[in-house]
């Protein structure tokens, strides 16, 4: 925005919602799920149910839920605080910022991508490496006071931030059947936006309370805390019993 102006960088925006729009009409579905008519699948709670009785998911849940306690701390009047009383910028270095962070997210998306066959084979270690370095790529984070130091970290936090993040969707993939699935993410999504509401006011509080460079710190010992327990459940429970009937074992084939 810096560079073009508010107008142009709206026009840009408008263009690129676009372009993605068109992109989606190209995608089509792999297989065709034809769902078996049964009472029960009506059940509202059926996905939330399901949460709790599977252990790993449940495992998943509580790390997302965690995760997403403190992922507020990449919101605008969070980051630019940070950017004004720890780095000394003004508000295009919030956009630098933001830009960083996201820009690592497109490279680690495609450096995941290219280490799919590897990332499937090791989930649980790809969703604990990812997770490990994301919370130390913070903690580095609060401490820094070089603006361009800032913007590496950010950068490098792209590729682990989307090797946890497939992991732990590939994971949910792998366990829950295809009728099963849509209704444990919901419910899922349910939880952690709910969270997310929440921490707004969590961070905000301690931010003011403690200073905005304790929030990245104290968020980065909860994530790397939560990495190493949330592992720790997946590896104790990773041969658990997958509640699949025998009837949606046979629409996954």
């Amino acid at each position: 925005m810096s560079l073009t102006g508010s107008t142009q960088s709206l026009f840009i925006t408008a263009g690129l919602l676009s372009l993605s729009f068109v992109c989606l009409l190209f995608i089509k579905e792999a297989y065709i799920y034809k769902q078996i008519q049964k009472r029960r699948t009506a059940k509202l709670m059926e996905g939330w149910r399901f949460l709790w009785i599977h252990k790993r998911i449940r495992a998943l849940v509580i790390m997302d839920i965690i995760e997403s306690l403190f992922g507020t701390i990449w919101i605008g009047a969070i980051t630019l605080s940070f950017v004004k009383e720890v780095l000394g910028k003004g508000e295009a270095w919030w956009g630098y910022i933001n830009g960083a962070y996201y820009f690592g997210s497109i490279v680690g998306g495609i450096i995941v991508y290219r280490m799919s066959s590897r990332v499937k084979g090791r989930l649980l270690l790809s969703m604990f490496l990812g997770s490990l370095g994301y919370a130390v790529l913070t903690g580095f984070y609060g401490l820094v006071t070089n603006p361009y130091l800032a913007l590496v970290l950010l950068t490098m936090m792209g590729p682990a931030y989307q090797l946890r993040d497939v992991a732990q969707e590939t994971i949910y993939q792998n366990t829950c059947s295809n009728g099963m699935l849509p209704k444990v993410i919901a419910a899922k999504s349910t939880l952690v936006q709910a969270v997310f509401i929440l921490s707004i006011a969590f961070v905000g509080t301690v931010a003011d309370l403690f200073g905005v460079r304790f929030v990245y710190l104290f968020s980065s010992f909860i994530l790397l805390m939560t990495a190493l327990t949330g592992m720790a459940a997946l590896m104790y429970n990773k041969h658990s019993i997958e509640t699949k009937s025998p009837a949606e074992r046979r629409d996954n084939i």
